[in-house]
């Protein structure tokens, strides 16, 4: 999945001459964590609402709302922004997110913003990546590492008329083998996780009827 299939293409900003006051009712009006800094639709710099937080007194006082619009934005924005291109890749802007600890990454195409990414947009885009939106039911299937078993066990669920809504493949941390994530559009599965396990494949969850899940 790319970023412009997921990315919010009418993103709030705010101009660096603006003052820190301005940034908080911003966001508060909005219900936004995060506010991008532009001059003349050029990303310059961005607001976190934990930004704004530092910068303002626990109980405003008149001296100290005027202190608040005296403050600009452009001097207590973060200027070096981590951005993505709409056609990077889902993954790259969540490990970005990762590696960074941050909340949102502007989409900029010719150094101009076009949208952005939040933690909220990855979470919507993970939803409709595994089909956990739709009734079904989800096997995880330990496998060897070889060629061959998830072209058996996808066959195995054709053989059934079931559907597949989504499948992830992983390492399996704690032996030689890979973990198979399936998701079903089907809300009893019974019949297909015993014809899987008499494959000889391991099923994590849910267990086969009679396996024991200590093994």
């Amino acid at each position: 999945m790319l970023i412009e299939e997921v990315m919010r293409k009418e993103v709030i900003t705010i101009h660096p001459e603006k003052s820190v006051l301005d940034a908080l009712q911003i966001i508060r009006a909005n219900r936004i964590r995060h506010l991008p800094v532009t001059e003349a639709n050029d990303l310059v710099g961005i607001v976190s609402d934990r930004d704004l937080r530092d910068v303002s007194p626990s109980v405003l006082s008149n001296e100290d709302t005027q202190l608040l619009q005296r403050t600009k934005i452009k001097q207590i924005m973060i200027e070096d922004v981590i951005s993505v291109h709409p056609l990077d890749y889902l993954e790259d802007a969540a490990m970005l997110m990762y590696q960074h600890t941050i909340g949102c990454l502007p989409v900029i195409r010719q150094k101009r913003m076009i949208g952005i990414v939040t933690e909220t947009d990855l979470l919507r885009a993970l939803v409709e990546l595994t089909g956990a939106i739709d009734p079904g039911s989800t096997l995880e299937i330990r496998v060897p590492e070889r060629y061959g078993p998830l072209a058996e066990i996808t066959n195995i669920v054709k053989d059934h008329k079931v559907s597949i809504a989504s499948c992830f493949i992983r390492p399996d941390s704690s032996s030689k083998h890979r973990l198979i994530t399936l998701r079903l559009r089907t809300i009893d599965p019974t019949d297909i996780i015993s014809q899987i396990a008499n494959a000889g494949y391991k099923m994590i969850r849910p267990f086969a009827k009679g396996e024991d899940k200590d093994e």
